[in-house]
């Protein structure tokens, strides 16, 4: 058999394959859709039946989210620094207060072992397009951009825009860092910064709450709050930096955000428990 139709037979034979794997996948994910759909729908359902308002399209997936111990990586430390400065820098450690310090020509940098970051900036380039800027510089430091905010106008010629990092997919919800320009350059970096994401440990075997839990956990809790509102219109899964006994350590305990129309409630992905936001 000439060269040819052996290699029209073997790409005959791949494309037959694939189309019985998609034969194979598509009923399954269509069984799984329609799995997620009712479940939303009887979420909803349950929260009407408590005279709580609760879209199914405001019902998000479940991701699988363990409770996390970030370890120190002086090498991202580095890396944001001299992202930031450029890499004539000097480094100095102030272990009694868990500080990496960078300093040079063109600013200071502080990096806390408990995710604090903070940035003084001097003669940086100028730049009419913020958004653009910001996405650059933040990946030049190595932070997982969950989502940027748009450039909010403090006074004249100084914008702010926000950034909240993502971890394992999921947003950081304890704070975001803040990027401030001044006469479109960069002048300071100040918030939550967690250059040791890539050294993660897992501290719990138990997965995070469901949103279907999470909700439940939420309708039962809500009249110790007095709560008196009257919908739940966004739900949002992700980390908050949790509180340790060792100062040295940091803990990212899952959470579910649910955002009333009358503030904002916390629900701990491993306990329940219920707390008020904002």
């Amino acid at each position: 058999m000439p060269a040819s139709k052996l290699k029209n037979l073997a790409i005959l034979i791949l494309l037959l394959a694939n189309l019985a794997l998609l034969a194979l996948l598509i009923p399954g994910r269509i069984a799984a859709n329609e799995q997620r759909s009712s479940l939303s729908e009887a979420l909803s359902t349950l929260c009407a039946n408590q005279d709580v308002s609760l879209e199914p399209d405001a019902i998000p997936d479940t991701l699988t989210l363990y409770a996390l111990e970030l370890g120190e990586d002086p090498d991202a430390d580095l890396a944001a620094a001299t992202a930031l400065l450029g890499q004539q820098v000097l480094a100095q450690d102030d272990s009694t207060r868990y500080l990496s310090l960078y300093s040079a020509a063109a600013g200071d940098v502080q990096i806390s072992r408990d995710g604090t970051f903070s940035a003084q900036l001097a003669d940086q380039g100028e730049t009419s397009d913020l958004s653009a800027a910001a996405m650059r510089t933040l990946k030049a430091m190595g932070f997982d951009v969950h989502s940027l905010g748009e450039p909010e106008r403090i006074r004249a010629g100084v914008y702010t825009l926000t950034a909240h990092q993502a971890v394992l997919g999921a947003p950081v919800l304890s704070g975001g860092l803040t990027l401030t320009y001044v006469n479109g350059c960069l002048s300071s970096l100040d918030g939550l910064f967690f250059t040791g994401a890539a050294q993660l440990t897992r501290v719990s075997e138990e997965a995070s709450l469901s949103a279907a839990d999470a909700v439940v956990a939420f309708l039962a809790a809500r009249y110790d709050f007095g709560w008196v509102g009257s919908a739940i219109t966004a739900m949002t899964q992700g980390y908050i930096r949790s509180e340790t006994a060792a100062a040295a350590a940091v803990h990212l305990t899952p959470v579910w955000h649910l955002t009333t129309d009358t503030g904002v409630f916390q629900v701990d992905g491993l306990t329940g428990e219920v707390t008020r936001f904002s």
